[in-house]
């Protein structure tokens, strides 16, 4: 489902699968995609700011022109702080991308069609602060900066998959968390920031199938960490010994002997000494029980 070429029906395609699955009993993993967020704080360090700079990049346009589940979908960030971050990313991109054919196509003219037409509102359109040239020959579209586009429009509400990149601008960084933890659980939340406690917020308080401090997209890669999504993103985890694990059946096996034998278990349950042992047993008060089966109280 991860690689499905129209993420927006991903939701609607996994109910599809979850039906058919249901016929048969049969366990399912379901990867659906969703819109990455990506919280970009205020850096001090201009190299640190270079090297976030380059990441963003990485994980939205050079993988395939951002048509990748995991890819970063939009951007929050500070008002003061975005002016610097989109000359940033304005002057890397023209560094990074210096002819055409450097960038990935749209994978068929249905898919270019449907990122041209997210374009084509004029509310979205006037928010475009870099690129916006499209190609129907080639099925190329510009890396294309997006800033404060309406919060409504589907470029907003609907998974891009491509190279389009919001900029939503908020007061203060930790309104990001809110924003993202209003809208549906997505795949991946990325997060660049040196505050240890905006990191802990970013756990702790949103709900999401990973998370990923100061990079992006590179969690796919390992094996050693669980990959999957949470909510309309998706649910299961696989990768290395999760996908192992995710559609193994652990098999519970228990086995007792014929020493020990304990009637307060088994009827009539007349005698308040067998309902004080059963209640241990509930509780999981096993000192109070072994205390009580020896005639101790505790």
């Amino acid at each position: 489902m991860g690689q499905s070429p129209l993420h927006r029906w991903g939701a609607r395609v996994g109910r599809i699968i979850m039906t058919k699955a249901a016929k048969y009993l049969t366990p399912v993993a379901l990867e659906l995609g969703s819109k990455c967020p990506c919280i970009v704080d205020w850096l001090d360090s201009k190299r640190d700011s270079q090297v976030a700079v380059n990441r963003i990049i990485g994980a939205k346009w050079s993988t395939c022109a951002g048509q990748a589940c995991i890819a970063i979908d939009y951007i929050l960030v500070e008002e003061q702080f975005a002016p610097i971050l989109i000359e940033l990313l304005k002057s890397t991109l023209e560094r990074l991308f210096t002819k055409p054919e450097d960038m990935a196509r749209i994978l068929n003219e249905r898919q270019f069609n449907r990122l041209c037409g997210l374009l084509e509102d004029h509310k979205v359109s006037r928010s475009i602060v870099h690129g916006g040239d499209v190609d129907p020959k080639t099925l190329s579209i510009e890396p294309t900066i997006l800033l404060n586009p309406p919060l409504d429009s589907d470029v907003m509400t609907e998974e891009i998959f491509g190279p389009l990149l919001p900029i939503i601008t908020v007061k203060k960084i930790e309104d990001s968390i809110e924003f993202v933890s209003s809208r549906p659980k997505p795949l991946a939340i990325y997060a660049f920031t040196t505050s240890e406690a905006l990191k802990q917020r970013i756990v702790r308080e949103t709900s999401s199938g990973s998370v990923t401090f100061n990079d992006a997209i590179v969690q796919y890669g390992l094996e050693s960490i669980p990959f999957g999504g949470v909510g309309q993103s998706g649910f299961g985890q696989y990768h290395g010994k999760y996908s192992f694990e995710m559609f193994s059946h652990k098999k519970a096996v228990f086995r007792r002997s014929f020493l020990l034998e304990f009637m307060f278990r088994y009827p009539p349950w007349n005698d308040d000494s067998k309902l004080a042992l059963l209640r241990h047993v509930f509780r999981y008060d096993y000192v109070s029980l072994f205390l009580a089966l020896l005639g101790l109280r505790r």
